[in-house]
């Protein structure tokens, strides 16, 4: 049963997305302006945004510093968005805030138009962890960064993980046009790039234009290694720091540059890190949805992996994780996501596909979905069934596969939410 102000948040998913930030801007200021009572780190980019947040996150809880992280979406429900020293918000504490910034819209000039759910979950969040006493919030951007709800203050540290083609009928048609959406948000401070393939340029352009220092990948910024054991470099005008003998919880070889990125970021931030306590804090810091390992009997493992970009890391991770045959895979997609693009790199994955569809308004039906499997896969081998509800699919493909096989679920954030009770009933593990 949900409570009122869970039931007030999903009647404001209704009006979508609405890029700006003159809502959001006069509500903290009718709050009194709480998210300038802690220092943050602000994370952009197109992929890796809630991995690099938990991971920062998880490294400054380590060394001693209250933290809060604010990502999506969620998968259980809207207190995962916020999390206090590495564990969901009380839902209490955040529905409390939720009715707080609902009393200030009352109030609000109508001309604003129509505040939207994500703008309410930011401006809630943002009060929840002053008023928790957080000492630094790590919060990750939602769409872009320049009109993202989230750009709200001056981030001592930034940073961008990666720019591929994401939102074009909102963001821009070419990386160019992406990357200087979400580099708008550094005004300042110490900017942490990821990979940035040929986007080089424009990242010093930006930091030499708001007096940024940019820390790159590949330069100020290196990993080597796997995620059973790799380390991280970093150089700056401080000099070379290094961490190493370090592990994630997980197979997904694409972590490793998430993690390197959040170290370089708690490192800039507090001056110089620990290195057990980077080794420990990475170590145990899992990612939902990211690689995630399910069951063994048969094998599921499920991923959010919803653009081409997230694909071909998961596609590459997959290659360390041995799948028995049959090897069956759920998923559903964003009828605005690069449908055929995201296909062509997932289909090599499968000998059976069940396409379905996610309880989001944006979600493609599970027949036009297998319409387009169908269509990219050009293969009469490959065996395609649709079914609508992703739960009926879930369980078609555990059977499908039998004991003996595996499961990749897979598409979309928006199938593991839906399926996010059914997966945590089977024990999962984390991969």
């Amino acid at each position: 049963m949900k409570t009122g102000w869970e039931t007030y948040l999903d009647e404001l998913a209704v009006f979508g997305m609405r890029p700006g930030l003159e809502r959001v801007r006069a509500l903290l200021g009718a709050l009194g302006h709480p998210e300038r009572h802690y220092r943050a780190v602000h994370v952009v980019g197109t992929n890796g945004k809630s991995s690099t947040a938990r991971y920062v996150a998880a490294l400054l809880r380590a060394h001693g510093l209250r933290t809060g992280a604010y990502l999506s979406p969620h998968l259980t429900g809207y207190a995962e968005r916020l999390l206090l020293d590495g564990a969901p918000i009380d839902a209490g504490a955040l529905g409390r805030a939720v009715e707080r910034v609902r009393g200030e819209i009352t109030q609000l000039p109508q001309e604003l138009g129509e505040t939207t759910q994500f703008e309410v979950l930011t401006v809630a969040a943002l009060l929840a962890m002053a008023e928790a006493g957080v000492q630094v919030g790590v919060v990750e951007a939602g769409l872009g960064g320049r009109l993202d709800a989230t750009n709200v203050f001056a981030a001592p540290v930034v940073v961008l993980t990666n720019v591929a083609l994401e939102h074009t009928e909102v963001l821009g048609s070419t990386r160019e046009a992406i990357f200087a959406e979400k580099a708008a948000v550094i005004d300042g401070g110490d900017a942490v790039f990821g990979p940035l393939d040929g986007l080089e340029p424009l990242a010093m352009q930006r930091c030499a234009r708001t007096g940024a220092a940019g820390h790159y990948w590949g330069a100020e910024v290196r990993a080597e290694g796997g995620p059973e054991d790799f380390a991280v470099e970093l150089r700056d005008t401080h000099g070379r720091r290094r961490y190493a003998r370090l592990r994630l919880p997980t197979p997904a070889g694409y972590q490793v540059a998430n993690a390197a990125l959040a170290t370089a970021a708690a490192d800039l931030l507090l001056g110089g890190l620990n290195e057990e306590l980077v080794r420990t804090a990475l170590a145990a810091a899992v990612v939902p949805g990211r690689l995630q390992l399910v069951r063994r009997e048969p094998l599921v493992i499920a991923d959010g992996a919803h653009n081409p970009h997230g694909m071909a890391a998961l596609a590459a991770s997959l290659e360390a994780v041995p799948r028995p045959a049959p090897r069956v895979a759920v998923f559903a997609m964003m009828r605005d996501k690069a449908v055929a693009d995201v296909l062509a790199l997932a289909l090599p994955l499968a000998d059976h596909v069940v396409c379905t569809s996610a309880a989001q308004p944006r979600s493609l039906m599970a027949h036009e979905l297998a319409g387009w499997v169908r269509r990219v896969a050009r293969d009469d081998t490959l065996s395609v069934d649709a079914v609508q509800d992703p739960r009926d699919a879930y369980r078609h493909a555990v059977q499908v596969a039998g004991a003996a096989g595996s499961v990749l679920v897979t598409g979309s954030l928006y199938l593991l939410e839906d399926l996010a009770t059914t997966l945590a009933g089977e024990g999962g593990e984390d991969g």
